[in-house]
């Protein structure tokens, strides 16, 4: 990894708000369980899934344009679980956030999930994007990293 991405992906883990779209209300999936892990670790979750009302404790909303203006002011990553095609669409309405708020930093498709044209769209709009990697697997290397600098 290159040393810009370790800093972008540093700049993104140090957020604490995120918005998680294609968060499934399901144990298995990997989605409910990456977002299990970064709620236990403090950070505030914000389901996006447009089937469920609520997920792991959590109102759950059906798209980030729907999110109430509070909520959309807050968000500070947004972390894709969907198909790399349905990315465009999710990254347009994370655009238009920051354009409003200025609070969102960062794009992050989740390991498998990749779209150049919708992340250069958001480097466009000045966004951080990580691509095809785990915040929960990057979240668990930083932890795993301070604990042996002594």
């Amino acid at each position: 990894m290159s040393a810009k991405v370790l800093e972008e992906v540093e700049k993104a883990l140090e957020s604490r708000t995120v918005a998680i779209v294609g968060l499934s209300r399901n144990p298995e999936k990997d989605s409910y369980k990456v977002t299990e892990f970064l709620k236990s670790k403090g950070y505030r979750i914000i389901p996006i899934n447009p089937n469920v009302e609520e997920i792991l404790g959590e109102r759950a909303y059906p798209s980030l344009k729907d999110l109430p203006e509070d909520l959309k002011a807050s968000i500070e990553v947004v972390n894709i679980f969907r198909r790399s095609e349905d990315v465009p669409p999710v990254v347009e309405e994370a655009v238009e956030i920051r354009k409003k708020y200025g609070r969102l930093k960062a794009i992050w498709m989740q390991e498998g999930v990749v779209n150049e044209e919708a992340a250069q769209a958001a480097k466009e709009a000045g966004l951080i994007v990580i691509m095809d990697r785990c915040i929960m697997k990057e979240r668990l290397k930083r932890e795993e990293m301070l604990e042996f600098k002594l």
